[in-house]
């Protein structure tokens, strides 16, 4: 029998109901980023089926299945390298599509508005400044490269160290939002408070 873990069980229930308090960053400009390299030993490689299980280096094992249907579903993601070992990743959703969409069970996209999320630095690197790299390079991307039009980050209003590594990266909250979502679509979103 196999045993279920946390992080499992955490996504099952949230595909029943999932109540989501977060605090939004809207990044429009790339130049407004702070994008430090922690060392010139890092770079970003692009996540395919063929390295997905190098999740492994840095996180259990049972991530690469959720690594694989990521890529399934057309999500971008990145390994941050160190050294040649995969010590982090981030990943991307965008929409491609010409009408709003909701991505992630939550998260409503416009046309050519991207989502960051899923930003995770394996426990022996963080504290190093992987994280906000790792944010402001891809948001760069995907506003340069992707020609995506905005790019949101959200992050729950309970997770210091994220809210804290946005800081880094130069990033100022923009808005409050609280999101329901039942059987893995969302059925209510509520703006809380827009700051200027």
């Amino acid at each position: 029998m196999r045993l279920i873990t946390k992080h499992t069980l955490t996504k099952m229930v949230q595909k029943i109901l999932w109540v989501y308090l977060t605090n939004t960053f809207i990044v429009t400009d790339s130049t407004v980023l702070r994008i430090s390299k922690p060392s010139s030993r890092i770079v970003l490689i692009s996540i395919t089926h063929d390295n997905c299980l190098r999740v492994n280096e840095f996180r259990d094992e049972d991530r690469v299945a959720e690594y694989r249907d990521k890529l399934a579903h057309r999500e971008i993601g990145f390994f941050c390298e160190l050294d040649g070992n995969a010590v982090g990743s981030i990943w991307a959703s965008i929409n491609e599509s010409e009408v709003r969409k909701i991505v992630r069970m939550y998260m409503p996209l416009m046309p050519k508005d991207a989502l960051i999320h899923d930003v995770v630095t394996g426990e022996r690197c963080r504290g190093m400044g992987i994280g906000p790299f790792m944010v402001g390079a891809l948001a760069s991307i995907l506003l340069n490269e992707y020609g995506v039009s905005r790019v949101i980050i959200d992050v729950n209003v309970k997770n210091v160290p994220s809210l804290r590594m946005m800081e880094k990266v130069g990033l100022q909250i923009k808005e409050r939002v609280l999101y329901i979502s039942a059987f893995g679509t969302l059925v209510g979103e509520k703006l809380l408070k827009r700051y200027v």
